[in-house]
């Protein structure tokens, strides 16, 4: 019998040739797996119109030629398109990506016939027997042309993709004309036209006492609301009209938008002249003129900021006799205000907004308190969603700042392009 020592180095050399054998088999089973390309790498190099300098190479996305880490420009972009080839993403690099692709030659009757593919992913150019023929898969056409023109599509770099549709200016900040009730300074495109959607609801959610919105209200999504719509065409570059109609007060509001200032170059500044009158019973009398200087300023394409002083003329039609007992703000029919705002991008498509609209002279109703809102934005090609939160249901220029309450309630505004 051996010695207790003897045995247990024995023991330990057998437990260590097991490990061995083990870490062996796994490197052997799993080498394959653990030594392959990435998927998405393997996606680009097994595309036929890779460039074949680009393939299995880790430089070809991230800018370590070992892989991970940060990305070069065609990887972030590759990375967004879900890390697929598509023909559009072929458009789009064209650097990346051979313009066209042909086929060996088969027999084909007296002669033979090839196939040369293009990266459009729609047009294939036969050559048989020495004529060339284009056949577009997406229009089911075939046609015969000449060996110039065949020459010339092959070698052509695929066309461009066609141009996103999308809202003015949405590398900016700001996504809409308006912050929540508040005129922005964001420029109108000629011919532009669009539809305003605003929806607010009655009863309050925070500041309210005992009359609250709570989770049994759906936060006063069961309350009643009301519902206001407009439109707004760009007439040139500069110059824009708005309609738009409130059931508060029957009021519809009509106007224009003059473009002064865009930043960009030497001017600092974007800003803009909006003129509107306010017509309560569906325009019949009352009317009031209003008076909007919005001014902005942009930090990089992440902020901005605004200042709008306005003036309303008339904004109180009822305005009373002055009294020992009437209160000042009453007796008044002009209203100043000044609004401050802000828009802050923290996606590509969302933003958060802000606004406040102190009065600083002239008309103030009994009970009513300055107005304020927050707002979420969201921008789809042809759309933007406003979640709103304000202490005020009136949305034109002159009510909006005027009817302030003591709580807030919530609404929704959506802003719809149609050309």
């Amino acid at each position: 019998m051996l010695p207790v020592k003897e045995r247990f180095v024995r023991s330990g050399k057998k437990s260590m040739g097991i490990v061995f054998a083990l870490f062996a088999a796994y490197l052997f089973l799993s080498g394959s797996n653990a030594f392959a390309l990435p998927q998405f790498l393997m996606r680009f190099s097994q595309d036929p119109f890779s460039r074949p300098e680009y393939r299995n190479k880790c430089s070809t996305c991230h800018i370590n030629p070992k892989g991970s880490g940060p990305r070069k420009p065609f990887g972030t972009a590759f990375e967004k398109n879900k890390d697929i080839v598509t023909p559009a993403f072929r458009r789009a690099w064209p650097d990346h990506f051979l313009p066209s692709l042909t086929s060996n030659p088969v027999p084909a009757g007296q002669g033979k016939m090839k196939a040369t593919f293009l990266a459009d992913g729609e047009n294939t150019i036969l050559e048989i027997d020495g004529q060339r023929y284009r056949l577009n898969t997406r229009q089911a056409k075939l046609e015969k042309i000449e060996p110039e023109e065949a020459a010339k599509l092959t070698a052509a770099p695929p066309p461009p993709a066609p141009a996103e549709p999308k809202l003015p200016l949405r590398d900016q900040p700001t996504f809409d004309h308006y912050l929540v009730n508040l005129p922005t300074t964001l420029p109108y495109e000629r011919g532009a036209f669009s539809l305003r959607f605003s929806h607010r609801f009655e009863q309050g959610v925070l500041n309210c006492g005992q009359n609250c919105a709570g989770i049994g209200e759906l936060y006063g999504l069961d309350s009643f609301s009301l519902s206001s719509f407009g439109g707004e065409l760009g007439i040139t570059g500069r110059l824009a009209a708005t309609v738009y109609r409130s059931p508060v007060n029957k009021t519809i509001e009509m106007g224009g938008v003059f473009q002064l200032l865009r930043q960009r170059g030497k001017e600092p500044l974007s800003a803009s002249l909006r003129v509107t009158v306010e017509g309560r019973d569906n325009f019949q009398g009352n009317y009031t003129t209003n008076l909007v200087f919005p001014v902005s300023r942009s930090i990089s394409n992440i902020a901005e900021v605004f200042v709008d002083p306005m003036i309303s003329f008339n904004a109180n039609p009822f305005a009373i006799p002055a009294g020992p007992s009437v209160p000042l703000g009453v007796t008044r029919a002009n209203q100043a205000a000044v609004g401050f705002g802000a828009s802050i991008r923290f996606r590509p498509r969302t933003a958060f907004v802000m606004e406040w609209n102190p009065r600083v002279s002239g008309y103030r109703a009994v009970g009513t308190r300055n107005t304020y809102s927050f707002g979420l934005l969201r921008s789809t090609n042809a759309h933007v969603f406003e979640l709103v939160l304000s202490n005020t249901v009136a949305t034109t220029t002159s009510q909006a700042v005027s009817l302030g309450l003591d709580q807030l309630s919530l609404g929704f505004n959506i802003y719809r392009r149609i050309r």
